[in-house]
């Protein structure tokens, strides 16, 4: 499914989505939505280039040889565009294939089902990381022939459907990503060969980018000084709970589109968001340089 390993076909892709609103608990919703689109180059692992307009925000990313630039609208990317392009460009994260890039132990089991007349296989993870002692669950299911159907992880749905074969890689033309029981994210994909592509459109003005400015959504197993964040995260990570939610770090330390995972008590949940709003943290980094960060927290 991974069009982007070395040797693959070059391609052009145009996405068309939709982004909803969550459960902010907010008199004056926080969370950017509405139609946005999506547009991706890709030549080769070191030359490709990534552009994206949500509303008010709109950002370009290239990568020219070694040389990584990126110019956008704001210096903080909305946390939609950050679900897409998880679901766009990690349907499975790296350390799920690789285990030594996290030092957490996993232990995944296998079980066959059905839904109707169609075969499945569920692909699950459930462990205790150290002393924390939540659970931390994540589930994948692929039909028999091997495709990738569907994931969670804490409530956060993705879905793939209508694949077609680009250069002997499955695409998926349609995905989306479902939490607090309704839809966050639509997607319709098109994915073409990308011809003749002008040399050009892989240029920006300017310097080159620091690490920690890139549309590329970042995982625990890369970003650095998570566990500095403040005393107000009882706990960071994927784990189902009576009360969770998600929300952004932006590159300045502020928690950004904070939205609700599952609620036993909305009111109570409300106070505790309004703490872990106004709260001052430490930002993410990566090789020394602020990052965002989209991460799940258990209250």
């Amino acid at each position: 499914m991974n069009l982007r390993m070395p040797g693959s076909a070059p391609f052009h892709m145009k996405v068309a989505f939709q982004a909803f609103p969550g459960v902010e608990l907010l008199k004056k919703p926080q969370i950017l939505t509405g139609d946005g689109v999506y547009e991706e180059t890709w030549l080769s692992p070191r030359q490709w280039r990534r552009e994206v307009t949500l509303g008010s925000y709109h950002a370009v990313e290239v990568q020219s040889d070694r040389v990584r630039k990126m110019q956008a609208s704001s210096d903080y990317e909305p946390s939609r565009v950050l679900m897409l392009l998880e679901g766009l460009l990690n349907p499975i994260p790296r350390n799920y294939v690789s285990p030594d890039l996290i030092d957490i132990h996993q232990g995944w089991n296998m079980k066959r089902g059905t839904a109707g007349k169609l075969e499945y296989m569920r692909i699950s993870s459930t462990y205790v990381p150290g002393e924390r002692g939540h659970t931390f669950i994540t589930t994948y299911l692929f039909l028999a022939n091997g495709l990738l159907v569907q994931s969670n992880e804490s409530g956060f749905m993705t879905g793939w459907q209508d694949d077609i074969v680009f250069a002997g890689k499955v695409v998926p033309k349609h995905f989306a990503v479902q939490g607090a029981g309704q839809n966050l994210l639509t997607a319709e994909v098109k994915v073409e060969a990308a011809g003749t592509a002008d040399p050009a459109v892989f240029e920006l003005p300017g310097e080159q980018a620091e690490p920690g400015m890139t549309l590329r959504p970042l995982h625990f197993f890369e970003a650095k000084r998570i566990a500095d964040l403040g005393s107000g995260f009882t706990y960071l990570g994927y784990a189902p709970s009576a009360n969770s939610f998600r929300g952004v770090l932006d590159r300045h330390g502020v928690l950004r589109e904070v939205e609700v995972t599952t609620a036993e008590d909305l009111e109570e949940l409300r106070k505790v968001l309004d703490g872990f709003r106004h709260e001052p943290y430490h930002p993410a980094e990566i090789d020394g340089s602020p990052c965002e960060f989209a991460m799940k927290f258990l209250y």
